[in-house]
């Protein structure tokens, strides 16, 4: 009898120890990847806020709108007047947006459409300058553009300016903000504070009540983007150089992590218990936040480079997409179970289709 209820009871242990720890429970699904663009690069990736959708747009000039199951396009645009830079997808999916241009011609644009009949609700078109960023405030009421020097918030349903920075001395008064391209804008837990980097190699944070910069940390090379810790004291920032961990409280460097490839795109997993990197040499790097640690790179994972990333709902799946015209999308729970570090990325090709 005391036999039976012990074995009883180490049977109830495995179940609970089991339970609590989901990835013991199913194998995770492999990774996934998609032929979207024949071969041209994907510079923007965007998740919709129930999984469902992804949005994306590259060198091939149009915005599609994808199946996260499945990777089918479910609706392709029209040809844009140039490549698309930037996507985004309303938090209540009711809208998205696009950004193009080439920085030669006047063809630069940004416009919001509407999501449920894809026409266009409104629109900044024939811009001389890149419009290189655009996403949409954590509320969906105002949308957030960036392009050289400038970052300007606009109303979603009308476009109307709410907010607008710039780098040049006859736009606004000092300070000036960024005097590059901005390439990364992150919301605080502050709703009325925002950090954005560039080109200009400048970290900065905005105070959109006050209507201008409040702290400036610069870098000695150019950045492309960048993260928050969970309490958004610290500021992670990664581009052509290291990574740098600024902290906003003594606005100073508490980090620098050596890294070799220029980061393209960065996204924060789990709780903010894990981010990712993507890299000009298609790499796919897993970072833990707490201490910086490099937990698994999967080399060559995108050809001609990663260039942009972004996490589902869940925080445990995450996309990114490639100059070779493909996305691919993630497990965490799967990297972490198979720690595919490799010198390339056949440690994963036999499960990607």
């Amino acid at each position: 009898m005391k036999s039976l209820l012990c074995i009883t009871a180490m049977i109830c242990l495995i179940f609970i120890a089991c339970a609590s720890d989901p990835a013991k429970t199913k194998t995770a699904e492999a990774p996934k990847t998609y032929s979207v663009s024949n071969k041209k690069s994907i510079n923007s990736v965007n998740v919709s806020s129930d999984g469902k959708w992804i949005l994306v747009g590259g060198e091939d000039k149009k915005i599609r709108l994808l199946n996260a199951a499945n990777g089918e396009t479910l609706w392709m645009s029209d040809e844009q007047p140039d490549a698309v830079l930037s996507v985004a997808i309303s938090p209540d999916r009711k809208y998205f947006a696009a950004t193009c241009g080439d920085n030669t011609q006047n063809t630069a644009q940004v416009v919001v459409y509407d999501m449920q009949t894809k026409s266009e609700v409104w629109g900044k078109k024939g811009q001389t300058n890149n419009i290189q960023l655009v996403t949409f405030a954590a509320d969906g009421k105002s949308i957030v553009v960036a392009n050289h020097f400038s970052i300007a918030f606009y109303e979603t349903q009308t476009g109307k300016q709410l907010h607008y920075f710039s780098g040049h001395a006859a736009d606004v008064a000092a300070p000036y903000g960024h005097v590059d391209a901005v390439t990364s804008i992150r919301f605080t837990n502050d709703a009325s504070k925002i950090v954005s980097v560039g080109w200009d190699k400048n970290v900065k944070v905005w105070d959109l009540k006050a209507g201008h910069e409040i702290k400036n940390f610069p870098e000695a090379d150019a950045i492309n983007t960048c993260l928050l810790s969970p309490d958004a004291n610290k500021i992670i920032t990664a581009g052509a150089g290291d990574l740098h961990v600024w902290n906003r409280t003594t606005d100073r460097t508490d980090t620098i992590i050596s890294y070799e490839e220029e980061i393209k795109c960065m996204a924060a997993l789990s709780d903010e218990q894990y981010f990712a990197t993507g890299d000009m040499s298609g790499s796919i790097v897993l970072w833990r936040m707490s201490d910086y640690a490099k937990l698994i790179e999967i080399k060559n994972a995108h050809q001609l480079g990663a260039w942009s990333m972004d996490v589902f709902p869940d925080g445990r799946h995450f996309v990114t997409s490639g100059g070779d015209g493909s996305i691919i999308v993630w497990s965490l729970d799967y990297l972490l179970q198979n720690n595919p570090v490799a010198d390339s990325a056949e440690a994963v090709k036999g499960h990607i289709r």
